[in-house]
């Protein structure tokens, strides 16, 4: 009996003292951890503002390559919420929510998980310095009086900390692998795009800019020729479609939207009948009209009735367009500049998880030989999935 007396006694003293240090030991606990990358700072904020590319980075699957993630709420930034599960006990579920979002600047996720502690917050700050942006990668938990929590916290830096660093080593890698360039500059958006009918030719030149306008023109003056031998109208400005973009050679269609001309005034006369009765009977509001001014257009993404019965030569061809996704940028200044443009927008792409397909597309809204180089607009597409 005294032998477990005394037993009872050790066990209550331990007890006692892991209670009283856990008491006088720190309710809150950060860990920070750095890396750097010479990718443009857009691109990274955008990297880490949204859910797009979370899985390619973020450790958790490394521990449970076989966790479900859910995406919810905002496409992007404050209010996009990721939810994840995972059939591992020490992973378990929980939730990643963006609650602060400054562009170029920082963003901050707060997390729900099994893990001790409330207020779980990791803010992700980024600060240009030349061509290098810094990351510094911060993560802060309240254990309140959680004696069990408080114990947890002294290994914040092996458990929390080791997942950031392998974090911040997954992303900079991650970063490697995207296109390098800085589209800022650019007004850029997702939004779709109408197949129709093309009439195109094939061509190829030199890679500088006087002879690829050469090729074009003459390409264009064939395609033109047939649209008015054939009783076609032009719908839409002239396309160009990049097939390969090599070292010392261009290879690239060009092509003009075309339809018949009684199919192009049937058009035209429903969009005249659609701009008379939008105004509508007086009865709307100011407000509703607005909001209806505004609304997108419904892109129809249905193939076009086939061009039947058209008579061409060898080297001009029908077709019909890309029809679906795109993202999309217009740009105004000289021809030289377009293969950048693509450039940037693929960047965009791989910072915001969209998938490229197809070729790229230049549509010309300027005659080539109207307009000084300086004033050419043009506005350039990419098709994702």
């Amino acid at each position: 009996m005294t032998r477990f007396l005394e037993l009872v006694i050790s066990v209550l003293i331990v007890v006692v003292l892991f209670v009283v240090v856990g008491l006088f030991l720190p309710s809150r606990q950060h860990v920070t951890h750095m890396a750097e990358t010479n990718h443009p700072v857009r691109q990274v904020y955008d990297t880490l503002n949204g859910f797009g590319r979370f899985g390619d980075w973020h450790p958790l699957r490394q521990h449970d390559p076989t966790v479900k993630y859910t995406v919810s709420g905002a496409p992007a930034g404050v209010g996009a919420q990721l939810d994840y599960n995972s059939w591992k006990p020490e992973i378990g579920k929980g939730t990643f929510l963006i609650t602060e979002s400054v562009e170029d600047e920082k963003v901050e996720f707060v997390t729900e998980n099994q893990a001790y502690g409330t207020g779980k917050r990791h803010r992700i700050t980024l600060e240009p310095r030349g061509k290098i942006v810094n990351i510094t990668w911060r993560y802060d938990v309240d254990y309140g009086w959680n004696i069990f929590g408080r114990y947890a916290g002294l290994y914040l830096d092996r458990t929390v900390g080791d997942d950031m660093k392998r974090g911040l080593n997954n992303f900079t890698g991650l970063l490697a692998t995207m296109p390098n360039y800085d589209y800022r500059a650019l007004d850029v958006a997702v939004t779709e795009l109408p197949p129709q009918n093309i009439l195109f030719v094939s061509t190829s030149a030199d890679r500088n800019i006087t002879a690829v306008e050469n090729a074009m023109i003459e390409a264009l003056k064939d395609i033109r020729s047939n649209i008015v031998s054939n009783g076609l109208v032009e719908t839409g400005g002239a396309r160009l479609i990049t097939t390969n973009f090599g070292t010392d050679k261009y290879t690239f269609d060009i092509a003009i939207p075309v339809a018949r001309k009684d199919a192009a005034a049937e058009d035209e006369g429903d969009d005249a009948s659609a701009e008379e009765e939008a105004p509508g009977d007086g009865s709307e509001t100011q407000s509703e009209v607005q909001s209806e001014t505004v609304a997108a257009p419904v892109v129809d993404l249905a193939p076009p009735a086939p061009l039947e019965g058209l008579k061409l030569p060898e080297n001009v061809q029908l077709g019909v367009s890309y029809g679906g996704r795109v993202v999309t940028a217009p740009y105004t200044g000289h021809p030289a500049a377009l293969p950048l443009i693509r450039d940037q927008l693929r960047s965009y792409a791989a910072a915001h998880g969209l998938q490229l397909q197809d070729r790229s597309i230049d549509e010309y809204l300027t005659e080539i030989e109207d307009t000084s180089a300086e004033e050419a607009r043009f506005r350039v597409y990419w098709p994702i999935k």
